[in-house]
């Protein structure tokens, strides 16, 4: 049994729906610090203020009617400015599950000559993003 998190299985869903095709996806925080200093002060000292965070994603373009969100539908997210759920998890009980709320921040399509069409898109959290465990 290993001990990793098996990036095969690791899938994101936005709006309760997997994304078809999907290649990669990966997930980014970060903390804003407030600087403080003083004549009475030995440097400089850093209070953690807002936290942000981020999702970029890949998957392949495909024609076929399916279940799961596609990129023309990830694009009417983008295009009508809609808040999406999302949920990045493995499914697997007690493993790591991300949750929250985001906006597609933009998105890329390529058509590279006899390759098949790559479609990447990233989405800006909005508000807190839940790291939890997949339950029982």
């Amino acid at each position: 049994m290993s001990n990793f998190l098996d990036g095969s299985v690791m899938r994101l869903q936005v709006e309760g729906k997997n994304v078809f095709h999907e290649v990669e996806v990966s997930i980014e925080g970060s903390t804003d610090f407030k600087e403080i200093a003083t004549k009475d002060t030995d440097g400089k000292e850093v209070s953690p203020g807002s936290q942000s965070f981020s999702l970029s994603c890949s998957a392949k373009g495909s024609p076929d009617t399916t279940t799961e969100n596609t990129d023309v539908i990830l694009l009417g997210y983008w295009k009508n400015k809609t808040k999406v759920a999302f949920t990045l998890t493995d499914g697997i009980v007690g493993h790591v599950t991300y949750s929250g709320e985001a906006y597609l921040e933009n998105f890329n399509m390529g058509s590279p000559n006899d390759e098949i069409v790559d479609f990447s898109y990233s989405l800006k959290g909005t508000g807190a993003l839940t790291i939890g465990v997949v339950p029982e």
